[in-house]
């Protein structure tokens, strides 16, 4: 195991932050990318964003690889020597990680430089809220930037450690975050009838949602609405509710079927509402598009994996993931692909409170990107 980049993956750890407070972390990453001698380095893109660039000087492909920098607000609920140091905020779905490896990748590329082309290592924030990519595309520091390929991994529990898990079109799922609220009017507890209580609208609007994707897509396309919160007037006991908050989560594979889950649920609230007597309003939060890979960078994917030491397992997988990545932004703009690395069968999972990302799976990363640097003609 590469203990130094063990210690920078645990000192990642350590500063843990979330979307769109990543400063800490940003001054860290661009310090030890100077330390593996990388001095053109943009910082400050899109929020606290960094591209980092290797150029051999010579003509040749044009490739970026992204890591994300945001932790998530989940308490640390296991002993750990590098623990977070920000209480509720820790990185639990390995993004310490991802990051570990980019740098890594830097210090490699310093080693063993380029013979043609250049190379991006791009680190963006606020990817757990689907904005980080979008921020970074629209700053005009980045209005320079057209890569042949874009790449990223992520890890993925459940998977054999090492194992390298792929997927040719679709490989995760696009989602939306809707909020819901819905008004009427209070009254005393005593006569409810005398007010217009938004409780047994939210109720049903429970029920229906997350039935809704069975009654609204095609046989056999994935579609999921989850609840995800709700709040209905206030803890006051003499008094009827008057307002409530219904949030709940979207998600499909195809965007089409996202759109459509997107706007028949609108419709289901407001039909809701109105049978009830309510006012309801809507609005959408952390949207993400479904990540699609490209063919041609799936392959090339492949074929470093191959190449890797102990021949770990490489599977195709039949469906996508039903979980979401920003990382579809970059292949809508350009050709590219996310591919997973197993942490593990029995590795706690992503965003669980006991999770910590496999210090093991450190140089895999590293040498499949250098390998993928390496398929594409660049040493």
């Amino acid at each position: 195991m590469n203990k130094q980049l063990t210690s920078i993956r645990h000192q990642l750890h350590r500063l843990a932050e979330t979307a769109h407070r990543e400063s800490r972390t940003a001054a860290f990453v661009a310090e030890k990318l100077r330390e593996a001698g990388i001095s053109d380095i943009r910082e400050g893109i899109g929020g606290h964003g960094l591209l980092a660039t290797v150029d051999s000087g010579h003509p040749g492909p044009v490739l970026l690889f992204r890591a994300e920098l945001d932790a998530l607000p989940i308490d640390e609920t296991i002993s750990l020597p590098h623990a977070s140091e920000n209480s509720g905020v820790a990185h639990k779905c390995g993004h310490d990680g991802h990051m570990a490896v980019l740098i890594g990748l830097a210090q490699t590329l310093k080693q063993r430089p380029l013979s043609r082309g250049k190379v991006y290592l791009l680190f963006q924030p606020a990817e757990e809220t689907g904005e980080g990519v979008e921020r970074m595309l629209e700053d005009h520091k980045m209005s320079d930037i057209h890569p042949d390929f874009v790449f990223a991994f992520h890890n993925l529990p459940g998977f054999p450690l090492h194992s390298v898990l792929l997927r040719q079109d679709v490989f995760a799922a696009g989602s939306a975050g809707l909020i819901l609220r819905l008004t009427g009017n209070t009254a005393h507890a005593a006569h409810p009838e005398q007010g217009r209580s938004p409780a047994p609208a939210v109720a049903s609007l429970i029920t229906a949602l997350q039935a809704l994707p069975g009654s609204v897509l095609p046989s056999g396309r994935f579609g999921l609405a989850t609840v995800i919160h709700v709040r209905v007037g206030d803890p006051a006991f003499g008094t009827t509710p008057g307002r409530a908050v219904l949030m709940a989560t979207l998600r499909a594979w195809e965007p089409e079927d996202l759109e459509q889950l997107r706007e028949q649920a609108v419709a289901l609230a407001q039909e809701t509402a109105e049978a009830h007597g309510l006012d309801c309003s809507h609005e959408w939060t952390e949207v993400f598009y479904p990540t699609v890979n490209h063919a041609e960078a799936v392959e090339i994917i492949r074929k470093s994996a191959e190449k890797l030491p102990d021949n770990p397992e490489i599977r195709d997988m039949p469906d996508p993931f039903s979980w979401s990545e920003d990382f579809g932004r970059f292949t809508d703009h350009y050709p590219g692909a996310l591919f997973g690395l197993g942490a593990g069968k029995e590795h706690a999972h992503m965003h669980d409170t006991r999770y910590d990302f496999p210090d093991e799976l450190l140089e895999t990363g590293v040498r499949a990107f250098t390998g993928i640097i390496e398929e594409c003609g660049l040493f």
